[in-house]
């Protein structure tokens, strides 16, 4: 049997979830300022539902987030990137979001689903037309929170991840001092940890010697990255590798290596599907 506080909270679950719908419901019919509008309302609900608690103690009563916040809050970011172009609005929305993650209020929030919903965001600014300036910004605030030491939400999975997409971002932005930077970090991160992991890793520095033209690391790396045994990388990680590898086999005139390795590469994008071979 329920008490009336336990019906309470249910009422205001359900009030909540319908709000949430909803306002999808108006981004979906093109009502963008409705549906922003629509979305911050309910992280005003639901602050004021969790600050009316009254089994929360006073820290807990300073809290401003729960799970819809967190589900407002992640359609508010993608509605002004896709939407309004507002690149601003969305990393002052994003930082918003890593706050919520980090908050206790959002316990109901499954790692699975903060983890799905932090690599959409940086699969979207990540993309080929995005604003480059915007993507390190929000790589950089996403580093910050979940750093293993110092984040306010330690997650090493997660920041490991990350650091891997960022230094593909970097890589592409041609910072290469940075580059450098985050590679160190990510060894040193994965000193005992898996093989497919170290692969991404020389992935990332095999591009970096090759576009330095240094081409002794480059063939350090390469031979290292083709004695990992275990893990299975991405097929493209692995085209990634063999590709590179044919062009130091060709600068080096060694063709019979080049040809193998090049064989290699095109049957690991040919399984990974893609484009490239």
């Amino acid at each position: 049997e329920y008490t009336d506080e336990e019906e309470e909270v249910d009422d205001v679950d359900v009030t909540l979830e319908n709000a949430y719908y909803n306002a999808k419901g108006m981004r979906e019919n093109g009502d963008i300022s409705e549906a922003a509008d629509a979305f911050d309302k309910i992280l005003k609900m639901e602050a004021e539902a969790l600050n009316n608690n009254e089994d929360n103690t006073d820290d807990e009563k300073q809290q401003k987030f729960g799970p819809w916040s967190y589900k407002a809050i992640k359609q508010l970011v993608k509605l002004h990137l896709l939407k309004t172009g507002n690149g601003q609005e969305a990393i002052r929305l994003y930082e918003r979001l890593l706050d919520c993650i980090a908050s206790p209020g959002c316990a109901g929030v499954s790692p699975n689903a903060v983890e799905k919903g932090v690599n959409g965001m940086l699969d979207r600014v990540s993309s080929g037309n995005s604003d480059q300036v915007l993507a390190k910004s929000v790589y950089d605030a996403t580093l910050r929170v979940f750093h293993p030491s110092s984040g306010t939400c330690p997650n090493e999975r997660l920041w490991f991840k990350t650091n891997l997409k960022y230094g593909q971002l970097l890589y592409e932005m041609n910072e290469t001092n940075k580059l450098t930077i985050v590679i160190r970090d990510l060894l040193q991160k994965e000193q005992q940890g898996s093989s497919t992991n170290l692969m991404e890793i020389y992935a990332l520095q095999i591009q970096l010697y090759s576009r330095q033209n240094d081409n002794k690391k480059l063939r350090q790396i390469f031979q290292k990255a083709m004695r990992v045994q275990g893990g299975i990388p991405h097929p493209r990680t692995l085209a990634l590798i063999q590709e590179l590898g044919g062009k130091m086999h060709m600068a080096s005139r060694e063709f019979e290596a080049a040809g193998k390795t090049f064989f290699q590469a095109f049957k690991s994008y040919d399984e990974a599907g893609d484009p490239a071979r």
